[in-house]
């Protein structure tokens, strides 16, 4: 272990990326940044990623710090495009969906999109862990078809995620979106491509019917000491990083 339960837990204050959206009031919703925590080494700061081989002493005393921790349900994550409704004992999924204010929703990420959907009303939201995997599946629509209201009335947040100077893919995963417009250019290394996933997630909110769309417009990969980034990560030799959360719910 790299902390005994003897030694005190320290954090500094927290660096939350708050969407910059049009939400109703009683909406909450944040992302995580490396920013205080107890995680040191390659997680060093507030990973809150139970599955990458930190302590897991730290990584729950990381998730205690957060705001409405005691509300937050934590999925097990595998790139699948499912989707849960909260309250849930299975939480093998990459995307939840909650109409209760006791149930918050909450995805992991460190370069995949994090997407947080709420209506005008305010009386129901989700999160969304998707990478080209799940945009490939159609995690969005399978999220949105949740929502028991049109899809014009759904305000989507699009939070930090690796952008497409920093993202190169092979010919295979490339061709999955060539259809959409912006989702890829070529890279200056032969046979490798640029792929867009904020500007995927967003051409498919927009084709699932969401009119109101925000970008964060934020990079996990080029900003080291505000962000974990698994391509950075594996770009620098390293066996691993700690992960981000988004997390969405009402009051």
């Amino acid at each position: 272990m790299q902390n005994s339960q003897s030694e005190p837990l320290t954090s500094v204050e927290l660096d939350l990326v708050i969407p910059e959206w049009s939400c109703p009031p009683n909406v909450v919703a944040y992302t995580t940044t490396r920013a205080g925590g107890v995680s040191i080494g390659d997680f060093a700061g507030l990973n809150v990623g139970a599955h990458v081989g930190d302590d897991l002493l730290l990584v729950n005393a990381n998730r205690q710090i957060l705001p409405h921790s005691e509300k937050i349900t934590w999925l097990e994550q595998t790139h699948s495009n499912r989707v849960v409704s909260l309250p849930t004992v299975d939480t093998t999924a990459d995307a939840a969906f909650s109409t209760s204010k006791s149930q918050f929703c909450a995805v992991m990420t460190a370069d995949c999109v994090p997407i947080l959907l709420c209506d005008k009303q305010g009386r129901a939201v989700a999160a969304v862990h998707a990478g080209w995997k799940g945009l490939e599946t159609n995690i969005i629509k399978n999220a949105v078809s949740y929502f028991n209201c049109p899809s014009k009335e759904i305000i989507a947040w699009i939070g930090p995620a690796i952008s497409q100077t920093c993202y190169e893919v092979d010919t295979d995963v490339a061709g999955l979106f060539r259809h959409i417009r912006g989702a890829v250019t070529p890279s200056s290394n032969h046979g490798k491509y640029l792929l867009n996933l904020p500007g995927i997630a967003q051409a498919q909110l927009e084709q699932a019917g969401v009119e109101n769309i925000t970008q964060s417009h934020l990079c996990t990969y080029s900003n080291e000491h505000r962000f974990y980034s698994h391509r950075r990560a594996t770009h620098q030799q390293k066996r691993t990083t700690g992960r981000m959360v988004s997390v969405i719910g009402m009051r």
